[in-house]
């Protein structure tokens, strides 16, 4: 249903009703957040992506094929933005690659506001987070995140059940390091 909102919200849009705008970004903001979220790991810096990804989606209306699939347009927009926004990102911090300890892997870019997104964060792969956070948050169905993703079906929910596999275990570990920190501080 939604996807049919907003293929009709894209042809409106491109032919001029500017208020089919604010239509796709009511049916696409929160999966474009969290599309672009663990690319930048930085929440302010998503949600100024997923602003100029609209603004950019209003400018190439005119490129958008009506019977295509409008979220992955879109998706691809917020995805090359992102990028662009961390190549001028990177390009303007000057530091010795060689002396940081994280040279030639992912930057951890900023804090991102809940325990739990911080959490998986830290102890999911790159492609499980993106994975666990498009459908657990972008409301994506496997499928979809499988077709964006460019993975086979089945490589997309295996990743997505392992993920949640180690989120359960990392979770299960922090409630026991709170618990034994509450006794000894009853102690």
């Amino acid at each position: 249903m939604n996807e049919e909102r907003l293929e009709k919200a894209m042809v409106a849009l491109q032919k001029g009703d500017g208020n089919a705008l604010a239509e796709i970004y009511q049916i696409t903001s929160k999966g474009v957040f969290t599309f672009v979220l663990p690319i930048l790991r930085d929440y302010q810096l998503a949600e100024d992506v997923m602003q100029d990804t609209y603004v950019s989606c209003y400018e190439n209306i005119a490129s958008y094929r009506p019977g295509t699939n409008p979220r992955n347009w879109l998706l691809t927009i917020a995805k090359n933005t992102a990028l662009s926004k961390l190549r001028k990102r990177n390009k303007e911090l000057s530091f010795d690659f060689d002396s940081e300890p994280n040279a030639g892997g992912v930057y951890y870019l900023g804090e991102i506001d809940s325990p739990t997104i911080t959490l998986a964060n830290k102890v999911l792969a790159e492609d499980e987070f993106n994975i666990v956070m498009m459908y657990a948050i972008g409301g994506y169905k496997h499928k979809e995140i499988a077709e964006f993703l460019h993975m086979p079906l089945g490589t997309v929910t295996w990743k997505y059940a392992t993920a949640l596999k180690k989120l359960r275990k990392a979770l299960a570990d922090e409630e026991s390091k709170y618990a034994l920190k509450r006794q000894l501080q009853s102690n």
